[in-house]
C-alpha cells in the first residue's frame, strides 16, 4: 500500500479508523513533533498495579521509572554471554529429547523455547536460577497468568498469579537483599538504589510476562533462519575472537526481516502531520517492518545478509528494531545479546535441517514460521584440537 499510494495511508481495521506511516525518519519526525498528542497502545494492567507498564507512562513517571531501569540494566555483567550460551546450550541438549535426523513436534518446540526464555529472564531479571524452590513457584505462577499466550483481558485468574508472583518476589528479594552487592540481577540492582515499590515490580513482572512470547517466537524464527542459511552457521561454529559479533549480526538481520513490526499510538487530540488529519480516536500504525524493507534504508532489502550488520551498523533512520522515541525497549540490547547466545548455542552444538515448507503465518502477536515447521537437529560433532574435524 505504501509502495502504490504513499507513504502515509488510512484505512479501517477491527471497526475503527487506522492511519499507517512508512519510513523510519517520517516516523520518528511524527512522533517528536506530536508527543503529546499521541497515547502509546498496550495491555492495560490497571487492575493489577498503579501507572502501568512503562512503555504507557509519561512525564515524570516514565522518566523516573525508566532511569532507575536502565541504571539497573546497566549495571549487569558485562561477561553474561558466556554463561548465557553454556545455559541454553545444556538447556536444549537436556530438555528437547533430540533424535538425531527426526524433527521434532512443532509443539514440543514451541515449548522447549519458551521454558528456555522463562529461565533465563527469571535469571537475569529475578536472579531466580532452575533449581530454587522460588524457581519452580514461578514457573507455575506464570502458567497461571497466561500459559498459552499474553492476556490482553486480565481476569481472576491473572489477578490471583499475579499476587503469587509479587509474593514470591518479595520473599525472593528479603534474601537478595541479604546477599548484597554480589547479586546479578536487575532486581538485586534496583534493590541497591531503594526499596522497589508495586509500580518497579509489576513491570518487572510484565517484562518476563511479554518478554517470554516476543522471544520464544523470535527464537523460532532464529532456528528457521538457521536452517536456511548453514553457511552462516557454520561461519558462526567456527569463529573465535568474532563469534559474538557474528552470531549477534545474525539475529538483528532476522529481527529486521521479521520480528520488529509496528508500534501503535492512538490520537488523544486532532493534529495534522504530512498534509493528513490525525483525528482524534485514530490508531496509527508506525510502520517498521516495512520500513526495514526500503531500499533507501538498506541494499536488497528483502535478502538475508548479516554482513550489514558487521562493521559499521546502520543509523536509527535506517534500523530501529525497538522503538523509534523515548519509549524505546531498555531491555534491547540485552535482547539481542540473549537471541545472539541462543544462535551461538545452536551452531556450537547442531547442524539445524528444515521440515515444513509452508508460508509465514499471523499468529497470536507477530507473524511466524509456517505452522508445520520444525526443526532437525543433528549433533554437530567438536573440532579436533589440531582445527580438523575428526
Amino acid at each position: 500500500m505504501a509502495v502504490e499510494v504513499g507513504p502515509v495511508f488510512k484505512g479501517r481495521g477491527w471497526g475503527s479508523l487506522w492511519i499507517y506511516v512508512v519510513g523510519l525518519p517520517r516516523c520518528r519526525q511524527i512522533l517528536r513533533a506530536h508527543e503529546d498528542d499521541l497515547h502509546p497502545v498496550t495491555i492495560d494492567v490497571g487492575t493489577l498495579f498503579d501507572k502501568g507498564i512503562l512503555r504507557q507512562m509519561e512525564g515524570d513517571d516514565h522518566r523516573r521509572y525508566r532511569s532507575a531501569l536502565v541504571q539497573a540494566i546497566g549495571a549487569l555483567p558485562a561477561d553474561r554471554a558466556e554463561g548465557q550460551v553454556s545455559r541454553v546450550g545444556h538447556s536444549l541438549k537436556d530438555m528437547s529429547g533430540l533424535q538425531d535426523a527426526a524433527p521434532m513436534p512443532v509443539q514440543t518446540f514451541k515449548s522447549l523455547l519458551a521454558r528456555i526464555v522463562l529461565d533465563e529472564l527469571a535469571h537475569v531479571i529475578f536472579g531466580v536460577e532452575p533449581g530454587e524452590p522460588a524457581h519452580d513457584e514461578l514457573v507455575a505462577a506464570y502458567g497461571e497468568l497466561g500459559g498459552n499466550g499474553l492476556v490482553w483481558n486480565i481476569g481472576t485468574r491473572q489477578a490471583r498469579a499475579y499476587a503469587a508472583i509479587a509474593a514470591i518476589l518479595r520473599r525472593h528479594s528479603a534474601t537478595t537483599e541479604a546477599r548484597g552487592p554480589a547479586s546479578t540481577s536487575v532486581l538485586a540492582n534496583l534493590l541497591q538504589q531503594g526499596p522497589v515499590d508495586a509500580v518497579m515490580l509489576g513491570n518487572l513482572i510484565y517484562m518476563v510476562e511479554m518478554g517470554r512470547y516476543d522471544m520464544a517466537a523470535f527464537f523460532r524464527w532464529l532456528t528457521w533462519f538457521a536452517a536456511m542459511h548453514q553457511d552462516w552457521m557454520q561461519r558462526i561454529a567456527e569463529a573465535t575472537d568474532t563469534q559474538q559479533a557474528v552470531a549477534a549480526a545474525f539475529v538483528m538481520e532476522a529481527l529486521r526481516l521479521e520480528q520488529s513490526e509496528r508500534l501503535v499510538r492512538r490520537v488523544k487530540r486532532d493534529f495534522v502531520a504530512e498534509g493528513f488529519l490525525f483525528p482524534k480516536g485514530a490508531n496509527v500504525r508506525f510502520c517498521i517492518w516495512e520500513s526495514h524493507k526500503s531500499p533507501d534504508a538498506h541494499a536488497e532489502p528483502f535478502s538475508f545478509d548479516p554482513g550489514r550488520f558487521l562493521g559499521e551498523r546502520p543509523g536509527p533512520d535506517r534500523y530501529s528494531p525497538f522503538g523509534i522515541d523515548r519509549h524505546q525497549c531498555p531491555f534491547g540490547a540485552y535482547s539481542i545479546r540473549l537471541a545472539a547466545a541462543f544462535v551461538t548455542a545452536l551452531a556450537t552444538h547442531f547442524h539445524i535441517g528444515l521440515s515444513g515448507s509452508g508460508a509465514p503465518v499471523r499468529g497470536l502477536y507477530h507473524w511466524e514460521p509456517a505452522e508445520d515447521f520444525s526443526p532437525v537437529f543433528t549433533e554437530r560433532k567438536p573440532r579436533s584440537t589440531n582445527g580438523s574435524r575428526p
